[in-house]
């Protein structure tokens, strides 16, 4: 199976909208599905609603600029699998 990828570039978006675009897509993803969002900054305000609503994330350093954050469903281990595979 190969996931499908919802990219967000949240670059240009002040706070709180990267939180409001985030989980606004999280709260209509399928399983096979993952969010990659892009962001100037750690979404500190965004990491407990994903703990709550049952989410795993995996966040990357690209430079001093830029986070890239993989999030999916906690129960979809084989999407979880294919991003933890990916990210090697």
């Amino acid at each position: 199976m190969r996931a499908k990828e919802i990219t967000l570039d949240a670059c240009d978006l002040e706070p709180p909208e990267p939180y409001e675009l985030a989980t606004a897509a999280l709260k209509n993803l399928q399983p096979g599905e993952y969010v990659r969002l892009l962001i100037p900054r750690q979404p500190r305000i965004l990491y407990p609603w994903l703990a709550e609503h049952s989410f795993m994330a995996t966040t990357r350093r690209i430079n001093d600029e830029l986070f890239e954050i993989f999030i999916w469903a906690g129960h979809d281990t084989d999407t979880g699998s294919e991003i933890n595979h990916m990210l090697k």
